[in-house]
C-alpha cells in the first residue's frame, strides 16, 4: 500500500472517529466502490454515504464534476486539510451534503479545463463555509441521523 493510500485510510478513520464521538454509527465498505464510509443511525434506518477527501494544504474544495454528479444524492463530502495537532486536524474537516456542495460549486464555476468543480473558501460566503466545519458541519450534514437517533431513544 502506498504512502498516499495509508494517509487516505488514516483520514477516513479520523472522520469515522469524529462521527462515532458524536453518536453516529460508522461502517466501512469492504470493496472500494467510491464511497469511503457509511454513516448510520443507531437503529440502522438512516444510512448516509460519506466520501473523504484530504489534501495537505487547501484553498478550496475540489472534485471531478462527473464523479460528484454520480454520488448518491444523500452523500456527505468530508474535506480535510493538514492541522497543527490532532484536534486541529479534526476541526479542519468540512462536511458538505453533496447537493449543497454542487450548488455552491456551480455558482462559482470557473470553466476549468481539468473537469473539476471547486468551491474556493475565499470566494464562497464565509458563513456558509464555517457552518460546514467540524462539529457544526456534522450536525448539519447528518441531521437525518440525529433526528432518527432522537426518535429511537
Amino acid at each position: 500500500m502506498s504512502e498516499t493510500s495509508l494517509i487516505g485510510k488514516a483520514k477516513e478513520l479520523a472522520v469515522a472517529s469524529q462521527l462515532v464521538r458524536m453518536g453516529i454509527h460508522v461502517f466501512m465498505p469492504l470493496v472500494d466502490n467510491g464511497i469511503d464510509l457509511i454513516a448510520a443511525s443507531s437503529d440502522g434506518a438512516v444510512l448516509v454515504p460519506v466520501q473523504v477527501k484530504y489534501k495537505a494544504t487547501r484553498t478550496g474544495f475540489s472534485l471531478d464534476a462527473k464523479k460528484a454528479a454520480g454520488y448518491p444524492k444523500t452523500t456527505v463530502l468530508a474535506f480535510g486539510a493538514e492541522g497543527h495537532d490532532q484536534r486541529a486536524e479534526l476541526e479542519t474537516f468540512h462536511f458538505f451534503p453533496v447537493l449543497d456542495w454542487l450548488h455552491e460549486a456551480e455558482k462559482h464555476a470557473t470553466g476549468r479545463e481539468d473537469g473539476k468543480l471547486v468551491v474556493y473558501s475565499g470566494k464562497s460566503d464565509r458563513e456558509w463555509i464555517v457552518n460546514h466545519r467540524g462539529d457544526r458541519g456534522i450536525r448539519g450534514a447528518f441531521a437525518a441521523i440525529f433526528e432518527a437517533n432522537e426518535r429511537s431513544a
